[in-house]
């Protein structure tokens, strides 16, 4: 089953009461690194009517425990109370179903099992994890320049949806987007060293 559908199952299974995410975990078991992963995801790249302040910290820790987890080697995903008993509205739900084609279907139409020597090979799984833990750490950043966690996190969804459709080629091309990703915020930290070493210089030569 495919990312959207095994969301969008479960968001319509609870569309009038709150889903926690100890419930997915439940439901998944060794598929939960990628569906909790994407899921923790969607909420970043959905139009939301009021934002939610620490929205990206919030939902970016519990990634980087899912690719921690995967890159120690870890089969079935764990996350400590604090974060499993977190809840996804009704009203939460609701605005993910509407955007969940439009953000997972472009995606999910490039996928299929291929390339199984990479997706099969727990190494490579463990390097999965790694690049999750790194792309939630990046999107969790309270950068004050607006968009800088999108690229982290369409990232994510692209290693999360190739970890469940065992599509090697997209988990290459995830590794791929976080080499990009890593560039763009390296980039970002250069400007604004950059920035800081001038306003140091002409307070100086005043």
């Amino acid at each position: 089953m495919q990312l959207s559908e095994t969301i969008q199952s479960l968001l319509e299974e609870y569309a009038d009461r709150s889903l926690s995410i100890a419930t997915v975990l439940e439901r998944t078991g060794h598929q939960g690194f990628g569906i909790i992963s994407g899921l923790f995801t969607l909420p970043l790249l959905v139009p939301l009517p009021v934002p939610l302040p620490g929205l990206s910290a919030l939902f970016g820790a519990g990634t980087i425990l899912m690719g921690l987890q995967m890159a120690l080697g870890l089969h079935r995903p764990h996350l400590p109370p604090p974060i499993a008993r977190l809840e996804l509205s009704p009203a939460m739900s609701q605005i993910l179903l509407k955007n969940l084609n439009r953000i997972l279907r472009p995606v999910e139409r490039l996928a299929r099992p291929r390339l199984l020597s990479v997706s099969r090979s727990w190494p490579l799984r463990r390097l999965v994890g790694l690049c999750l833990f790194w792309n939630a750490l990046l999107m969790s950043l309270p950068l004050p320049i607006p968009f800088t966690n999108l690229l982290p996190a369409y990232t994510i969804l692209v290693l999360a949806i190739g970890l469940l459709e065992m599509d090697g080629f997209l988990l290459l091309m995830g590794y791929g987007m976080t080499l990009a990703t890593t560039f763009f915020f390296v980039s970002i930290a250069g400007i604004i060293w950059a920035i800081f070493l001038s306003l140091g210089n002409l307070s100086l030569s005043r």
